[in-house]
């Protein structure tokens, strides 16, 4: 019997309960993409040479103001230079999307069409995977992220543009439907978001809307506005600044406190924290 998506979820949460054990030859295929996953990581140059593309697949829906900024630095340098903890994240991650593959294949489910390419007006692209037949992208996040999927409020806060990743994997073939698979790095919870044909992006629109913007001299309008830090009287930078490499040209009189819950970036300072200020690193 031919497994379904629909059961996908129940099927993974069921795996513990049922006892089922890997095939030898999906756990030697897995065993094999991670050690081949971290040689990479850890034989590779903190640096990226050569041409660098802005506009992927990855990237298109991402702020525009911050594509821009991203740009204007490829046009620099043809050489990106990574912090070891970025290194880090993108191999746990990559060895948290193998470790979902061989769960759902451990559950019944079938996985295809890994890694498959995908070119919509000269933007590139490599879609996870299929499960079941359904177009699917294989996400890790901490327990805020994860609420996104979990709620489908990522249609309305979406500053990582993962809506327009997956709406571009599906202009290929025009699929009807696609979804998220995301791993909770924190408490091991995994989330199922499906999507509707009519609720992707207009993919096309999009790479022209970055394009246009791409070949002005100027910036495009902040990607966010900052917001009230409680009743301090202190503004801090909205949750989808923080995590932008560009902040500091757009807010040039940020601070950055050291909190126990995290790194607080506060474009206004009324009142002092009594905590720890940080040094905050600018690109070029």
């Amino acid at each position: 019997m031919t497994a379904s998506f629909d059961y996908l979820l129940d099927d993974l949460e069921a795996l513990w309960d049922k006892g089922l054990e890997p095939s030898k030859k999906d756990l030697e295929e897995f065993g094999e993409n991670v050690k081949k996953a971290v040689v990479a990581s850890l034989t590779r140059s903190n640096t990226e040479e050569g041409e660098r593309e802005v506009v992927r697949m990855s990237s298109i829906g991402k702020p525009l103001r911050q594509l821009w900024y991203s740009n204007r630095e490829k046009e620099k340098s043809d050489t990106e230079k990574f912090s070891y903890s970025t290194l880090l994240k993108f191999l746990y991650g990559s060895i948290i999307e193998e470790l979902l593959i061989l769960l759902v294949k451990t559950s019944g489910h079938s996985v295809t069409d890994q890694q498959e390419e995908h070119n919509v007006k000269g933007v590139l692209g490599h879609s996870d995977g299929r499960i079941d037949g359904v177009l699917v992208d294989f996400k890790s996040a901490s327990g805020r992220s994860l609420l996104k999927f979990k709620n489908q409020t990522l249609f309305f806060d979406d500053p990582f543009g993962y809506l327009a990743q997956i709406s571009g994997y599906a202009e290929k073939k025009k699929d009807s439907r696609a979804a998220f698979v995301v791993l909770d790095k924190q408490s091991g919870e995994i989330a199922v978001m499906n999507i509707d044909r009519n609720q992707m992006m207009d993919v096309n629109k999009r790479i022209d809307d970055v394009r246009n913007a791409l070949a002005k001299d100027t910036p495009p309008d902040l990607c966010y506005w900052d917001e009230e830090d409680g009743k301090s009287g202190n503004r801090k930078l909205s949750v989808g600044c923080s995590y932008c490499s560009h902040k500091i040209k757009c807010w040039p009189n940020l601070r950055a406190f050291k909190y126990a819950n995290g790194t607080r970036y506060l474009t206004v300072v009324e009142r002092e924290p009594n905590v720890e200020e940080v040094f905050i690193e600018q690109t070029q």
